[in-house]
C-alpha cells in the first residue's frame, strides 16, 4: 500500500506542479508591462485555481516525504505514517479536483451550461472523497493518531536538544 501510495502522491505532485507553470487562459506575449502576465490574473476563479493548486501540490510533497520517513524509520509506527499520509493524498486530490474545476470556469466564463455541469461533477467528487475519508477514520482512531504525532514531536524535540 506504501508504494501505490507513495506513486499516487508523486503524481498528484508532477501533475499540479506542471499545471502551476502553465495556467489555464495563457500568457501575455505582448510586449510591454503586463508581458508574461497571466490573461485571466483580474479573475477570481483562476485564484481559486492557483490557490487549490498550491496546497495539492504541497499535501502530496508532505504526504511522498511521510512515506519516505516511514519507510526509513523502520518501526511499528509505520501504519501512522500511513494513515497520515494517506490523508494529506486525499487532501491533495480534493485540492487538485477543485483546481481542475476552477481553472475550467475560468477559461469558460458565462457558460450556464459548464458552470451547472462543474458543480454537479465537483460535489459528487467531494462527496465520495469525503466518505473515503470517513471509513479511514474508522479504521484509525483520531485520539490515537494525535497521541502518536505528539510522542512523535515529543522524541524528535528530544533529539534536537541532545
Amino acid at each position: 500500500m506504501g508504494n501505490t501510495l507513495l506513486m499516487v502522491a508523486t503524481l498528484i505532485a508532477t501533475v499540479t506542479f506542471a499545471a502551476a507553470f502553465t495556467l489555464p487562459g495563457g500568457f501575455n506575449n505582448d510586449l510591454g508591462l503586463k508581458q508574461g502576465v497571466a490573461l485571466l490574473e483580474s479573475s477570481k476563479h483562476l485564484r481559486w485555481f492557483v490557490f487549490s493548486d498550491a496546497i495539492a501540490m504541497t499535501s502530496s510533497i508532505i504526504a511522498a516525504c511521510i512515506i519516505f520517513w516511514g519507510a526509513v524509520s523502520n518501526d511499528e509506527s509505520y501504519v501512522y505514517y500511513l494513515a497520515s499520509a494517506t490523508v494529506l493524498t486525499c487532501i491533495a486530490l480534493q485540492s487538485a479536483g477543485i483546481a481542475f474545476l476552477s481553472g475550467i470556469v475560468a477559461v469558460l466564463p458565462d457558460q450556464p451550461f459548464v458552470d451547472s455541469v462543474t458543480y454537479i461533477v465537483g460535489i459528487a467528487f467531494h462527496v465520495i472523497n469525503f466518505l473515503f475519508l470517513l471509513q479511514l477514520l474508522r479504521v484509525f482512531l483520531v485520539s490515537e493518531i494525535c497521541q502518536f504525532l505528539i510522542f512523535y514531536f515529543w522524541k524528535m524535540k528530544s533529539r534536537i536538544n541532545k
